[in-house]
């Protein structure tokens, strides 16, 4: 799958984006918009209890949300370590030392239940909406 991918990106380089170009100022303004973005807290949980599908280090979870475009923690990671922390001491996450440079975190049991129930009530919430918008009534 990687590969394709790579291939993909190769092609649209040379082909789709050969001549695009971006001044300084606007790449700068679309990295401070990134940078200012919003996100609130329970958006940053959902986003780090999902990368949480089996253990990971800080930096994994950090590639994790760059990769779900949560650029929160991109020039401040000291402050995902944080936020980390603590969901760990209010019992969302586990943790444990690999070795003495590697922390790897994981879902608490407290987490995947909250997970669970808020995918559930995005879903439905989801499927009320869909249902309001194709004009359908309601079961």
């Amino acid at each position: 799958m990687e590969d394709k991918l790579t291939r993909l990106k190769s092609a649209m380089k040379k082909h789709t984006f050969a001549d695009l170009k971006f001044t300084e100022n606007h790449r700068s303004s679309i990295h401070t918009t990134i940078k200012k973005q919003d996100v609130s807290k329970e958006e940053i949980m959902i986003a780090i209890f999902r990368s949480l599908d089996k253990e990971k280090s800080g930096y994994q979870i950090n590639e994790c949300l760059y990769q779900k475009g949560i650029r929160k923690f991109e020039d401040d990671e000291g402050s995902l370590y944080s936020t980390l922390h603590e969901l760990e001491q209010e019992g969302w996450l586990q943790s444990f030392w690999e070795t003495e440079d590697r922390k790897l975190y994981s879902l608490d049991e407290r987490g995947e239940k909250w997970l669970k129930k808020t995918e559930s009530r995005s879903s439905s919430t989801f499927k009320r909406l869909r249902t309001a918008l194709e004009g359908g009534g309601t079961d």
